[in-house]
């Protein structure tokens, strides 16, 4: 373990001792015809020696070496490897070649939010003749599954991260991501199924599972559906504000406003994630339902989508 830490470590340093060596190379190139462009104007000189700019460039260059791979070296902090999402990449692409220099372009655009500019990195990754092994063929199926769910294309989704996993891929997050991209898909039942399954298990997101289950009905503006699993989350005090919030929401569906107002205050009072968005949303759904009311007073509820567009 301490030597393939210690590898690891050394191959870190050594590609940051390479990136800092390209920028300092070309600082040191400017820097040095900037100085010699103003000695030659200050002396009145027209040429100068050949081993004088070798001189004054190696003098700058040591300096602006260590300058930007201390730079670069920071990036990583106290991690071993990667720069970004070192426990999901672990062992994979750690070397200096052009695999791991393609791979590590593609995960800092997907974390500089470019997800179509990553994902055209991945996807080239994957249909190179790049020799990978295992893991390496796994962690580029997420990374362009994530991509997929990002856009909103979820059948490329599934079928990515179904790849990441038949290459033995591991994420406790990984149920979340597949029941959401088969519910966005149309496939609810698959969905359901596939959060059920953590309910009251030692699963890192068990305690999330009855929300997640709420949320898909949500979306489908079954809001007796939703309810029931809100409530037996809140019940349980699993994700409670989450639980909360979707209850409030739930509750508009259903035309009880008295309700999906406590709901929303004790949503609030228990620190709902971006409770901006979260305070948008439930009141997008109150107007929506209100609106249907005054167009149609026999109705309870409807479909808070239909008045967006």
């Amino acid at each position: 373990m301490f030597f393939t830490l210690a590898a690891r470590r050394t191959r870190r340093v050594m590609i940051s001792l390479k990136r800092s060596a390209v920028r300092a190379l070309a600082l040191d190139a400017v820097l040095t015809a900037g100085a010699f462009a103003v000695y030659s104007l200050a002396a009145g000189k027209q040429s100068i020696l050949l081993n004088e700019a070798l001189l004054l460039m190696l003098a700058l260059f040591l300096p602006l070496w260590m300058l930007f791979f201390m730079l670069e070296i920071r990036k990583y902090g106290l991690k071993i490897f990667h720069r970004y999402d070192e426990d999901i990449i672990g062992g994979a692409f750690t070397g200096l070649d052009r695999k791991s220099r393609i791979f590590e372009a593609g995960v800092h655009t997907f974390h500089s939010g470019d997800f179509r500019g990553a994902l055209e990195i991945f996807t080239e990754l994957d249909a190179s003749d790049l020799p990978r092994n295992r893991e390496e063929q796994a962690v580029v199926s997420f990374y362009r599954a994530r991509c997929y769910q990002i856009m909103g294309i979820y059948p490329n989704a599934l079928i990515n991260y179904e790849k990441a996993e038949d290459n033995g891929f591991e994420l406790a997050e990984m149920p979340l991501f597949k029941a959401r991209c088969l519910s966005e898909s149309g496939d609810t039942k698959h969905a359901v199924e596939i959060l059920s399954r953590l309910i009251d298990t030692d699963h890192h997101y068990s305690s999330r599972a009855r929300c997640e289950i709420g949320n898909i009905y949500l979306k489908l503006n079954d809001g007796a559906n939703a309810l029931k699993w809100y409530s037996e989350a809140i019940e349980r005090r699993e994700s409670y504000a989450l639980a909360l919030g979707g209850a409030a929401v739930a509750y508009n569906l259903l035309g009880d406003f008295d309700k999906g107002t406590e709901h929303f205050r004790l949503a609030m009072l228990n620190n709902i994630e971006d409770p901006e968005g979260f305070t948008n949303y439930y009141e997008e759904v109150q107007a929506a339902i209100l609106l249907s009311r005054m167009r149609d007073p026999g109705e309870c509820h409807a479909d808070p989508q239909a008045d967006r567009t």
